[in-house]
């Protein structure tokens, strides 16, 4: 071969083992370059810890203030008013007078029917000693006996009428109303005012059909009234039947006023006892719904997984909610259940995690 054949078979040899050089030195870097996939990190939610406990169930109900007791005081007997001792608005102790009415021709005919009966008196001893003697009849000294009583009833209507022209309060009150002036002339069961008793007041309300079975008299009731006052008061009367046409219950509780505060007629709330359940008490921040509407809270099991329950609110309290339908001892997702799913793994963490936490980076600070 000549000179110019072999040094161009040498520069094809040479060539091509430089590209196969190359081609190896590649091989690692394409294989450093290939993607390393990294798992995702699991979410962390916050959690607490939750034990069942008893709650007192309560049944809310809807009802007004009332006086113990309230009366239109009326007359007994014909006359005109002749005194009025008392205003509207004042205190009264029972016995003290309310009106006076004029006795005007009583004082008379009170004399008059005791002269009468002392004469019936003594026609009748005289009928019986004439009877001893076998100068009466028996039926004249019954006639005599029946005069007699006959004018002791007369005088006793006659005291009585004069006895009434002073119309007292019956019980400890305050008069509320007065609709009768000086000079007035009233008839028989004619109204001169209301007298209220308001040393004591009562709530009432309506109990639906469906709770009045858990209730029972002589318990402590909480209530509130539309002015923000709240006391404590017992359950005194269950009706024993239903309204007919709400078919709900009638209830009254008694609470005591020694004040007399000025509260009849307002609105009020009563929270009436109808027995114990076990709950949880949680904020109102863990409520959710679930597909149907229902309430809903978000647990972690023992494998760190999400779960729904349902729950429903027993009652509700300045804290939270008690609510039921959970178990005796659950963990309840309190921050980040919006952003995970049922079934899904997560990473719980505590007040207690958090609080390590804080200390570490602080110490590490």
């Amino acid at each position: 071969m000549n000179k110019s054949v072999l040094l161009a078979i040498a520069v094809v040899i040479g060539l091509g083992a430089w590209m196969a050089s190359g081609m190896q030195e590649e091989a690692p870097d394409q294989v450093a370059a290939e993607p390393v996939v990294e798992e995702k990190p699991l979410m962390k939610v916050k959690v607490q810890d939750s034990d069942a406990t008893k709650v007192q169930q309560l049944v809310k109900v809807q009802g007004q203030v009332e006086a113990n007791r309230t009366l239109e005081v009326k007359v007994e007997i014909d006359g005109r008013v002749s005194g009025l001792p008392v205003d509207e608005g004042q205190r009264l102790a029972a016995g003290d007078n309310l009106i006076e009415i004029s006795a005007d021709y009583r004082s008379a005919q009170l004399a008059e029917a005791k002269a009468l009966l002392k004469q019936r008196r003594s026609d009748l001893a005289a009928s019986i000693k004439l009877k001893k003697r076998g100068l009466q009849s028996q039926n004249r000294v019954i006639a005599d006996q029946a005069a007699v009583q006959a004018a002791q009833a007369q005088l006793a209507r006659i005291e009585h009428e004069i006895k009434e022209t002073r119309v007292v309060a019956p019980f400890d009150g305050v008069l509320n109303t007065r609709v009768v002036e000086l000079g007035d002339f009233l008839q028989t069961g004619d109204v001169i005012g209301e007298l209220v008793d308001d040393g004591t007041v009562k709530i009432t309300g309506q109990v639906p059909q469906h709770s009045v079975g858990r209730l029972q008299e002589n318990q402590n009731v909480e209530a509130e009234l539309n002015n923000g006052l709240q006391l404590t008061g017992k359950l005194s009367y269950i009706s024993p039947v239903a309204d007919a046409v709400t078919r709900s219950y009638r209830v009254e509780v008694q609470i005591p006023n020694p004040d007399h505060l000025r509260i009849i007629g307002l609105s009020a709330t009563l929270l009436l006892p109808a027995g114990e359940q076990m709950g949880h008490l949680l904020p109102g921040s863990v409520l959710g719904l679930d597909e149907a509407g229902n309430l809903r809270v978000k647990l972690v099991d023992r494998d760190n997984r999400v779960s729904n329950a349902r729950v429903e609110i027993i009652r509700t309290d300045q804290r939270g909610f008690w609510l039921s339908g959970l178990d005796e001892n659950v963990r309840v997702i309190m921050v980040g259940q919006e952003f995970v799913a049922s079934g899904e793994e997560i990473d719980p963490v505590t007040d207690v995690d958090l609080a390590v936490s804080a200390s570490d980076s602080t110490q590490g600070g």
